[in-house]
């Protein structure tokens, strides 16, 4: 979803570059095939989040699953929408490892696993990341394929394997403790929700830039990443470019 926001300011603004490009022929679809964008927000956030996408010019499908692509043209349902660039981003396939553990895999090939993140049947062996299931949490939602869930189910299991070491007994369920989410959508568009909290629009952008510096690693790579986002903001330019054409 947050690519799709990108492609349509590009499309806007690559016409300063290139005059000989009607932006305006752009057409760009995002098709979810669930009820709603970014459903792990809460309803209002993901309505507002369609709102800024469909302001930036992009068509939102939702309820709707790719049933087919093919060269130039993608088929969802019955209806087919020619497309000259198609970009799939449905999901993580899971590693193998439940071939190799001679385990019944789940959706996308990933490893079932119970509240501990260990593997039915085989206690000794722990399955976490994307190659684990998703574990519900308190609330009976599934948790998101993200990095700060994979991080913590790490140092679980790490707890854990510490433990049985040293002869102590291993623990309770693994839980996780969730810090909010974020999204971008496009220029000044943005959600986000900490518990209770809920950001949008251009607070929840700002919201969204300062945590992303704040957690680049050292103070020289977040002073220019900020100098760098600072003077795309002002200027509209891009810091990267590629230009390519016809061989002479």
């Amino acid at each position: 979803m947050e690519l799709a926001g990108a492609i349509a300011e590009l499309a806007r603004s690559v016409a300063r570059d290139f005059r000989h490009i009607d932006a305006t022929s752009a057409r760009v679809v995002l098709v979810e095939a669930g009820p709603r964008v970014l459903s792990t927000f809460h309803p209002k956030l993901s309505e507002r989040a369609r709102r800024d996408l469909e302001e930036l010019g992009v068509e939102v499908r939702t309820g709707g699953r790719v049933t087919e692509i093919a060269p130039g043209v993608a088929r969802i349902g019955e209806e087919r929408i020619a497309a000259g660039t198609m970009i799939w981003a449905a999901g993580v396939q899971a590693s193998p490892a439940a071939r190799w553990l001679g385990v019944e895999a789940g959706r996308g090939g990933h490893v079932p696993v119970g509240p501990d993140l260990t593997v039915p049947g085989h206690p000794e062996i722990y399955a976490i990341g994307d190659t684990a299931a998703h574990v519900p949490d308190g609330a009976e939602r599934p948790l998101p394929g993200v990095a700060p869930v994979a991080k913590q189910m790490g140092a679980h299991v790490g707890r854990r394997i510490a433990r049985a070491a040293r002869g102590k007994p291993e623990g309770g369920p693994f839980r996780f403790r969730g810090r909010g989410a974020m999204a971008t959508i496009g220029r000044n568009r943005a959600i986000a929700q900490m518990g209770r909290l809920r950001v949008r629009g251009f607070p929840g952008w700002m919201l969204w830039g300062l945590a992303h510096v704040y957690f680049l690693i050292g103070f020289r790579n977040r002073l220019a990443v900020l100098m760098n986002w600072t003077w795309a903001y002002a200027t509209w330019q891009r810091g990267v470019r590629l230009i390519t054409g016809a061989q002479i």
